[in-house]
C-alpha cells in the first residue's frame, strides 16, 4: 500500500464483491470485486445492495457488510486484494444487457 492509499483511507462500504460473479468465474475474487460509491438500493435482509455493474445482479455485499456479520477471514482476504491492486482493476463497465437508469422508452 501507498503513502497515497493511506491519506485516501478505504472506505469499506463502497468496495462490493458479487456472488454470481464469483460464481461464473471459477472463484476469482479479482474478477468479482468492484468499486461503487453511488446510491444502494435496500435490499430484502435489511442491507443496502449495490447493482454489479458486470452482471446486472444484486447478488452483492459491501466490504462493511461482512466485517458487520463478522466474516473477518474472507474481509480479510479480499481487502488484501484490493491493497495489491490498483483501484482501475476493479473499475468496471456495465455489461451489454444493463438496465441504463437514464434511459426512457
Amino acid at each position: 500500500m501507498g503513502f497515497l492509499d493511506l491519506l485516501r483511507g478505504f472506505n469499506r462500504r463502497h468496495w462490493h464483491i458479487c456472488y454470481e460473479c464469483l460464481r461464473s468465474t471459477g472463484n476469482v475474487a479479482e474478477d468479482a470485486i468492484f468499486y461503487y460509491a453511488g446510491p444502494r438500493e435496500p435490499g430484502i435482509e435489511g442491507h443496502a445492495v449495490a447493482r454489479c455493474p458486470r452482471c446486472d445482479t444484486f447478488n452483492t455485499r459491501s466490504f462493511q457488510f461482512l466485517r458487520d456479520t463478522g466474516e473477518d477471514s474472507a474481509l480479510y482476504g479480499l481487502e488484501r486484494i484490493v491493497k495489491t491492486h490498483p483501484r482501475s482493476r476493479f473499475a468496471v463497465k456495465p455489461a451489454a444487457g444493463a438496465r441504463d437508469s437514464g434511459a426512457r422508452a
